[in-house]
């Protein structure tokens, strides 16, 4: 009897038992699955990107600076170019000031910083760029130096703009952005005449464009 009444117990208990999803797995480029990143569209990117911004950025833009600065603070005393690090913090930390896609016409240089967590900080000397205007918008280009970035440059917020466009070597093609080789970011001005674009290729990997002109 006893154990009739026991075994009906346990029945209702395991009938009411709800079952949850399981919590998606992260990515190693956004943190929210493509197939429900819709409804996750950060705040901090102008909502009149998101009819041209990739679901899978959502997180990269979204969260660009803090990724930067995760990245920067797993270098040790033993990454390479650890010496390095209390520069790049600066400039992470420079004040920024408004800007618009028209105030980046003109020419410019570029150097490449990479932050990698596992392997330390890797700058580049300085190449030639330029941003100009196409088809009614700002189109930036890295022209010299074998690692190149280009893209279209759109108003995100009063003090930044979005990067949106691919990356290619040498003298390969451009690539715009949507294809297998693209690139988002997000650009601020920090000086008259100079300014950063913060490329966070995923949680542990980094690379920051720093322009003088």
């Amino acid at each position: 009897m006893k154990t009739t009444i026991l075994l009906a117990a346990m029945t209702m208990m395991t009938s009411s038992i709800v079952a949850f999803p399981q919590e998606p797995a992260l990515t190693g480029s956004c943190a929210v699955p493509e197939d429900v990143a819709e409804s996750f569209f950060p705040e901090s990117i102008d909502s009149g990107l998101k009819s041209v911004l990739l679901p899978v950025d959502y997180g990269r833009m979204g969260n660009c600076r803090e990724w930067v600065s995760d990245a920067l603070a797993t270098v040790t005393p033993d990454s390479y170019g650890y010496d390095e690090k209390s520069g790049v913090e600066k400039l992470l930390n420079e004040k920024t000031y408004p800007v618009t896609p028209a105030d980046m016409v003109g020419s410019w240089r570029v150097r490449s910083i990479q932050i990698d967590a596992r392997d330390g900080i890797f700058s580049y000397p300085y190449f030639r760029c330029r941003f100009r205007n196409v088809d009614g918008k700002v189109f930036f280009e890295k022209t010299t130096g074998s690692q190149r970035k280009s893209g279209f440059v759109y108003q995100n917020g009063p003090e930044s703009l979005a990067f949106l466009g691919g990356w290619s070597v040498n003298d390969e093609p451009q690539t715009s952005y949507g294809a297998e080789n693209s690139v988002a970011g997000v650009l601020y001005k920090i000086g008259t005449r100079r300014a950063i674009i913060l490329f966070p290729t995923s949680a542990d990997r980094v690379e920051i464009y720093e322009l003088i002109k």
